[in-house]
């Protein structure tokens, strides 16, 4: 800690000029001098106050340790519990009705309408494509190798179908 400055010294030799008649300005410059010296001295203790202050309030404040109170944290773990029951229930809600909606949909595939009739237009448009072929090369039709290949096309298809049917009643009996 610093020490007071002691102003004392400074005030007794203010007071020790004489007063001169002939110099009044210099009378009331020491006046001034002596309150100005009173008044630092004032100010000198205040500083060394706050200063005293400053240094005990920041060495308290280091001390100090948050304190909460068993009140407050039950508050704070009801409050967190309710707040995850009703995240809870939220995602129990979004998940009922998620499987309302599959159970709804009934193993179905939904697509647009648009784009079923996009897919009958090019099957009619390949078909119309393949039956002006046939007639177009009439002397094809007695080739074997024709025939075979149409065969072999009904047979992928066919079985295709039937894979299509089968297969998902297998898999709902593993499940």
């Amino acid at each position: 800690m610093k020490k007071k400055f002691d102003f004392s010294a400074e005030m007794a030799e203010a007071e020790s000029i004489k007063s001169n008649p002939k110099n009044e300005y210099q009378e009331e410059e020491n006046r001034l001098l002596d309150i100005n010296a009173q008044e630092l001295v004032k100010l000198n203790d205040n500083v060394f106050k706050l200063r005293t202050d400053v240094k005990n309030l920041s060495d308290s404040i280091r001390e100090c340790k948050p304190i909460i109170s068993e009140e407050m944290q039950k508050m704070a773990v009801e409050f967190g519990a309710r707040l995850l029951c009703d995240f809870l229930s939220q995602i129990e809600s979004k998940c009922k009705e998620a499987e309302r909606r599959i159970k709804k949909a009934d193993n179905a595939i939904h697509i647009p309408a648009t784009t079923f009739y996009i897919t009958i237009i090019i099957l009619v448009a390949l078909s119309s494509f393949f039956v002006s072929m046939i007639v177009a090369n009439a002397e094809i039709l007695h080739s074997a190798l024709i025939w075979k290949a149409v065969v072999i096309y009904i047979l992928i298809a066919i079985l295709g179908i039937a894979m299509a049917i089968i297969v998902p009643k297998i898999l709902d009996k593993w499940t």
